[in-house]
């Protein structure tokens, strides 16, 4: 029944709610309907009528308090859901806060840092600013400085010069005195002589008289004595014994005294003279078991090799072994031997000369070429050279120049005096020597026996001398044979450095009164720039050669100068000179050497 109420109940209402809509619709359309309300009500009516409508109320409301009580149940859940929302929402907007306040933090520190940099760099710059500033500061004292001592010096060669002159005037003077003086004398002494000639003449014929009667009675008693003593000699025969022993014995004497000086003079030559081999060397004769010299520092000999001019490569290089040979010296270790190939005229020679000096060594240059033509000598020759290398304390390096020359490949056509030549070097050099080193020098290495080339610990190479080495050299040259030509150091150096004509030419130049010093009017150093430039392929000794042509040609033009039409002029002669050498040796059927 209870279910059959609520059904009837329940269909009611939907009548009722269908009654509602239809006449909602057709109050719309149509106008008022009531008939609905009336079956609603009446549906209420059996509701009501009903013993089971209050238990079917209270089903509703229980219904209804059930579903009121599941909606606070969601309504408490969705609060919670929306709590814990707003809770990971302020989670993410704390977070975010938090990355936000790095990402401040971190370009703040971005900022400091690129703040500290731009602080940096500008202390950097002003420091730069000031040093630049300090650096003109110095410049500056210093062009004042020699100003200042160019004034003074020429304040003081004024003054010397005016000395000079007035000394020169002095002596002139006290000549002119001394030759007045000496006239009137003469004149006095020749009036006297005039005046009393027929007393001088006869005192003149009883001075002759008396000489030529002391003369007769010296020779009359000279052969008086011989001939007296010569017949006491002869009738005298233990007389005549005596005279025959005492000749005997004094030819004897003579020849004992001739022979044991040549003994000596050879023993001496053996171990204080020079071997004939030797062309130059630094070993003095007497002195070359002197004392070691004094060790030279790392900048003692940078400076040894700052006036010879070579790559910076190789310059490095060379000093290197002269500080490798000094601590070898020093401690006693085996010298290494050296082979020095390149050009002709690129160093060679002086750089050996240099690496003995700065090591503390004495040096010796013997020539292959004298070795060579000694034939069955040589060999004799090489073993006395190497006996005195060994005797000298210092050590000594043994410069071998144009090495190729007794000292090539042995093959057919060798000579028995060349090959034993070479054979006694290699047995000489066969081992290290604590006495002394060997540098070979050659233009041509692929021509050296490749023993001799296996005896060399170290092999260098001499090129060329590039632009910038050029520019060095010429400016070396020209300070030497054109800004100090006619001056002590500029003359006797470049005099020195050409031989002895080159003295020669100088000293008669001095004396003829000829100019001393060179003009210089308009070369600069782009001049000399564009000189290296031009003169590509010029080994250094052709440098200063062409600078002495330089010099030669600016002596022999008017009142000594040198413009720099004239040196312009001068360098393209010798680039067509070198260019035309050059063809004559391609044209020969060879390459140029090395």
């Amino acid at each position: 029944m209870a279910w059959m109420a609520r059904r009837g109940l329940l269909a009611g209402l939907g009548a009722s709610a269908g009654l509602t809509v239809a006449c909602c619709a057709d109050d719309k359309a149509l106008g008022f309907d009531p008939e609905g309300l009336e079956r609603g009500a009446k549906a209420l009516r059996e509701i009501n009528a009903s013993p089971w409508a209050k238990k079917v109320f209270e089903q509703i409301k229980t219904q209804e308090q059930t579903k009121q009580a599941e909606l606070r149940a969601k309504e408490a859940e969705f609060k919670a859901q929306a709590e814990q929302a707003a809770i990971q929402h302020e989670r993410v907007r704390w977070e975010e806060q938090r990355k936000s306040m790095q990402q401040d933090a971190q370009q703040k520190a971005q900022l400091a840092q690129y703040q500290d940099e731009l602080a940096r760099k500008r202390m950097e710059t002003e420091h730069e600013k000031q040093r630049l500033r300090n650096l003109e500061l110095v410049q500056l004292q210093e062009e004042a400085g020699k100003r200042t001592e160019q004034e003074k010096a020429a304040i003081a060669a004024q003054i010397e010069a005016e000395r000079r002159a007035t000394e020169k005037y002095k002596a002139e003077l006290e000549k002119e005195v001394q030759r007045e003086k000496a006239l009137a004398e003469a004149q006095g002494r020749a009036e006297e002589r005039r005046k009393n000639k027929d007393i001088y003449r006869e005192e003149l014929q009883i001075k002759l008289e008396e000489d030529r009667k002391r003369l007769i009675e010296a020779i009359n008693t000279t052969f008086g004595n011989l001939g007296t003593a010569a017949a006491s000699l002869l009738t005298d025969r233990n007389k005549l014994l005596t005279a025959v022993g005492g000749l005997s014995l004094l030819a004897l004497g003579v020849y004992s005294a001739k022979e044991g000086t040549r003994s000596a003079a050879k023993a001496f030559d053996r171990w204080f003279g020079t071997p004939k081999l030797v062309r130059e060397t630094s070993r003095k004769p007497l002195l070359g078991r002197g004392a070691a010299p004094v060790e030279k520092s790392a900048e003692q000999v940078r400076r040894d090799f700052s006036d010879i001019v070579l790559e910076p490569q190789l310059q490095d290089h060379v000093r290197s072994l002269a500080a490798l040979t000094a601590n070898v010296k020093r401690h006693g270790a085996p010298f290494r031997h050296m082979l020095f190939y390149g050009p002709p005229g690129t160093g060679k020679t002086m750089a050996a000369k240099r690496l003995a000096r700065t090591s503390g060594m004495d040096y010796a240059i013997l020539s292959g070429g004298d070795v060579a033509p000694l034939g069955g000598n040589a060999v004799t020759q090489l073993h006395e050279t190497f006996d005195w290398a060994e005797r000298s304390r210092r050590g000594l390096l043994l410069l071998i120049d144009e090495a190729d020359a007794f000292l090539s490949r042995r093959g057919g056509n060798i000579s028995e005096g060349s090959r034993a030549a070479i054979n006694a070097f290699l047995y000489r050099t066969g081992e290290q020597s604590r006495d002394f080193c060997v540098v070979l020098a050659t233009n041509r290495p692929s021509d050296l026996d490749p023993a001799v080339i296996d005896r060399t610990d170290d092999a260098i190479e001499f090129g060329l001398p590039g632009d910038a080495e050029r520019h060095r050299i010429l400016q070396v040259y020209f300070d030497q044979y054109i800004l100090k030509a006619g001056t002590a150091e500029g003359g006797a150096g470049a005099a020195a450095a050409r031989g002895p004509l080159a003295r020669l030419s100088a000293l008669l130049r001095g004396r003829k009164g000829g100019p001393e010093t060179i003009a210089v009017k308009d070369v600069t150093d782009t001049d000399l720039w564009w000189a290296a430039e031009k003169m590509e392929g010029f080994s250094g000794r052709e440098l200063a050669k062409f600078m002495a042509s330089v010099q030669a040609m600016a002596y022999g033009s008017h009142n000594a100068e040198l413009t720099a039409q004239m040196f312009r002029l001068m360098v393209e002669t010798k680039v067509g000179e070198h260019a035309k050498r050059r063809g004559f040796i391609e044209a020969g059927g060879g390459d140029a050497p090395y």
